[in-house]
C-alpha cells in the first residue's frame, strides 16, 4: 500500500512541476511579447530609428553579397 501512495505522490508532484513549469512560461514570453509590442510602437514612431535600421539593414546586405561575391565557389 504503501508503495502506491509514493507512485500518487510522484505524479502529484510531476503535475504541479508541470504546471508551475506552464505558468512560468507564460510569464515569461507574456513579458516578452509586451516589451516587444512597446518596442515597436516606439521604433515605428521614430524616423530617425527607421533610417538608421534601414542602414544596418543595407550594410549587411551589402556584406552579404561581398561574401558570396569573393567565396570562390
Amino acid at each position: 500500500m504503501s508503495n502506491d501512495l509514493g507512485t500518487v505522490a510522484q505524479s502529484v508532484q510531476i503535475l504541479l512541476l508541470g504546471a508551475l513549469f506552464i505558468l512560468a512560461t507564460l510569464l515569461v514570453f507574456g513579458g516578452i511579447a509586451l516589451l516587444a509590442g512597446t518596442l515597436g510602437a516606439w521604433l515605428n514612431r521614430s524616423e530617425s530609428v527607421q533610417r538608421g535600421l534601414n542602414r544596418v539593414a543595407g550594410a549587411v546586405f551589402v556584406g552579404l553579397a561581398l561574401t558570396l561575391a569573393f567565396s570562390g565557389r
